[in-house]
C-alpha cells in the first residue's frame, strides 16, 4: 500500500515535465526514510539532471549535505522508470544511486530502451541494492506511452486530431471549415501541440486555410520553470507547399519545417525537404522523423492526411472534438474510408477520455 502511494506521488512529479523532456520520457522520484519523504524531484527538461539526480539533491538543499548524506544511506527510492545505466547527456543514475548508499529502489516499469531495459536493475542488484519492480506498472507505462512507442514500434507517437459537427462534418460543400469549434476547445489544441514535437497537415490544408501550426499558449499558461524552453513543434507538410504565396503563415516563425512528397524539393536554412518513392511513403517518413527526434506527431488533417493514417494503422490516439452544429449531409465528411466486411471487422477504439468545452466533446481514443 505505501509503495503505491510513494510510486503514485512520483507518477505526479513527472507529469510536471509534460512539455519539456522529449525526447526524453517523464520521470520523477521520491525518496523515503521510515516512511517519510526526505526528498523529491523530476526530470526537468531534456539534457537537464535525472529524476533521481534531482531528489537526492533536493534532499541535501532541506537537510543540508551533512545530514542528508546520513538520511540517504538506508533509504528507499521509488521511481517509475528503471534509472538509466549509461551515460548520454547525464552520468548513469545507478552510479548515484549506489554512491549514495539507497538500500532499496522500486520502480514502476523497466526501460523500453534496448540499451538499458533492464540492465540498470542489475547494475543495481550487483551493488547490493534490494530492486522491485512492476509497482503501478499499468500506470507508469501509460504515462510514458510516447516513449514506449518510439522504441517499440520505432516511430514517433501519433495523435490524430478532427474537429466536426455532430453529423460528422469537417467542412461546407465549399471547403469552408475555419473554426468548426469553439475558442475554448481551439485553446486545448494549444495544450496538444505544446506536448509534441511534430504537427503535421496535407497539402490541401495548407492551401485552403493558410494555417501557422504555432503554439500560442505562453510560459505561465504551461506553467513552466524558468530554465525550461518554451516548446514550438516543428511543421510537417505532406506535399511541396515552398513555392505557394497562399503557404506564407507555415514560414511565419523560426520553427524547422520539414515537407515531404514523392517529388524533388527545396531545402534551405529552417525548412527541408525529403523525398519518397509512394511505397510505404508514411512508414518511411515516420522512421525518418524520429531519426531527427521528432517522438510525437499530432496530425490535424485534413480529410485526405487522416484518412491515410487510419487506411494504414498509423496512429495511437483519435482525439475528437464535436461542436453542437449540423453542417448537412452535402457537407464534407470527417471520415472517408472504406466499408469492412462486416461489423466483425470494423476498427475497434478504445475510449480513454471525454470531456467538454463550453459545449463541445472533446473524446479521446486509443487505438
Amino acid at each position: 500500500m505505501k509503495e503505491r502511494k510513494f510510486m503514485a506521488r512520483a507518477i505526479e512529479l513527472a507529469q510536471k515535465g509534460q512539455f519539456t523532456t522529449q525526447p526524453n520520457p517523464m520521470v520523477g522520484c521520491v525518496i523515503v526514510k521510515n516512511n517519510q519523504i526526505i526528498g523529491e524531484g523530476w526530470h526537468q527538461v531534456f539534457g537537464g539532471d535525472h529524476a533521481e539526480i534531482k531528489a537526492i539533491k533536493n534532499c541535501k538543499k532541506i537537510f543540508g549535505t551533512k545530514k542528508a548524506l546520513q538520511l540517504l544511506k538506508g533509504s528507499t527510492l521509488y521511481v517509475n522508470l528503471e534509472p538509466c545505466s549509461i551515460t548520454n547527456n547525464t552520468p548513469p543514475c545507478t552510479d548515484a544511486v549506489s554512491h549514495h548508499g539507497i538500500k532499496k529502489v522500486v520502480c514502476g516499469t523497466l526501460d523500453p530502451n534496448p540499451k538499458i531495459n533492464g540492465a540498470g536493475i542489475k547494475l543495481l542488484k550487483n551493488a547490493g541494492i534490494q530492486t522491485v519492480v512492476g509497482v503501478l506498472k499499468q500506470e507508469c507505462e501509460a504515462l510514458n506511452r510516447i516513449f514506449f512507442i518510439n522504441h517499440r514500434q520505432a516511430r514517433p507517437y501519433i495523435i490524430l486530431k478532427s474537429a466536426q459537427s455532430l453529423d460528422g462534418k469537417i467542412a461546407l460543400k465549399n471547403g469552408a471549415s475555419s473554426w468548426i469549434s469553439n475558442s475554448a476547445s481551439r485553446q486545448d489544441t494549444h495544450f496538444m501541440r505544446a506536448r509534441v514535437k511534430g504537427i503535421l497537415v496535407g497539402k490541401n490544408t495548407v492551401l485552403s486555410d493558410n494555417p501557422a501550426l504555432t503554439m500560442r499558449l505562453n510560459r505561465k499558461q504551461l506553467k513552466l520553470l524558468k530554465n525550461a524552453p518554451l516548446p514550438q513543434p516543428i511543421k510537417i507538410i505532406l506535399g511541396n507547399v515552398t513555392h505557394l504565396k497562399s503557404a506564407k503563415n507555415i514560414f511565419s516563425n523560426n520553427a524547422k519545417v520539414i515537407t515531404a512528397s514523392c517529388s524533388k524539393g527545396l531545402s534551405k536554412r529552417n525548412l527541408e525537404h525529403i523525398q519518397y518513392q509512394p511505397k510505404n511513403f508514411l512508414q518511411n517518413l515516420m522512421k525518418d522523423l524520429l531519426e531527427r527526434n521528432v517522438t510525437s506527431i499530432l496530425v490535424e488533417g485534413g480529410q485526405e492526411t487522416l484518412n491515410a493514417f487510419i487506411r494504414n494503422n498509423l496512429f495511437d490516439e483519435l482525439v475528437l472534438y464535436t461542436a453542437p452544429i449540423i453542417l448537412g449531409n452535402k457537407s464534407l465528411s470527417a471520415l472517408n474510408l472504406d466499408s469492412p466486411l462486416g461489423i466483425k471487422e470494423a476498427s475497434k477504439l478504445k475510449l480513454q477520455a471525454v470531456e467538454t468545452f463550453n459545449g463541445d466533446i472533446k473524446a479521446t481514443y486509443y487505438a
